[in-house]
């Protein structure tokens, strides 16, 4: 029982689950305004501005950013740490033949999208772009490779109910449509409806995101209890 109860796998993530909501909806408030497309725009658009704009030192606008570029890039950072610890602490729980590869790759994969989320915040993309989109691009890769091993290692393990490899399937499908919309999705530089279609799925993958940690801290919490 000891094992499951480890904080990193339970009361830290969803700790910083809801720092991160709190401190990036202030973040949303105090963003000075300019889109990709329109430098002119006031305040945040959800529908026009990416996450990451919210950690530029200088907004598309052309004014100091400080504010809302601090408190988004120490939430990623922040977040990029919590995930290094879950995916090293995660694969202790599985120790039978079968799952022991599989946790260490899945796990491997898992502390890479950590460290290149950590990556995100720490290259803000009107200073240092080209890393900024290596790390945005690559994070989601690796997390999901590391979504399939664990999806496959929840579904064959006889603790965790079925529906909890449902969902790791789910967040794992979702990561792989995000990726061939960024990929191969319109181009959000050439008009309005392009940049919405990015920065609209942007957000959605985000909201799987948040949900899919809240519901693996809960699954540990819940096979905790059970044990």
């Amino acid at each position: 029982m000891k094992k499951y109860l480890n904080p990193w796998l339970t009361i830290y993530p969803q700790f910083i689950l809801k720092i991160f909501i709190v401190i990036n909806i202030i973040a949303i408030f105090c963003y000075p305004g300019g889109t990709y497309i329109d430098h002119n725009t006031n305040g945040y658009s959800i529908s026009q501005n990416f996450l990451s704009d919210l950690g530029r030192t200088i907004s598309f606008s052309n004014e100091i950013n400080f504010l809302s570029s601090q408190l988004f890039n120490m939430s990623i950072i922040m977040a990029g740490t919590i995930f290094i610890y879950f995916y090293i602490n995660i694969r202790k729980i599985f120790i039978s033949n079968n799952q022991i590869i599989l946790g260490l790759l899945g796990s491997f994969f898992g502390v890479l999208g950590g460290i290149s989320l950590m990556g995100v915040g720490l290259t803000p993309s009107n200073i240092y772009l080209d890393m900024h989109i290596l790390f945005a691009t690559w994070l989601f890769r690796f997390f999901l490779i590391a979504s399939i091993c664990y999806s496959i290692i929840i579904f064959i393990d006889k603790k965790f109910p079925n529906k909890y490899a449902g969902g790791y399937l789910f967040f794992t499908l979702s990561i792989l449509l995000y990726i061939l919309i960024s990929e191969l999705g319109p181009d959000p530089k050439t008009n309005l409806l392009s940049l919405s279609i990015q920065v609209i799925s942007q957000k959605f993958i985000l909201i799987i995101f948040l949900f899919a940690v809240y519901i693996q801290t809960l699954g540990v919490q819940i096979l905790a209890s059970n044990e």
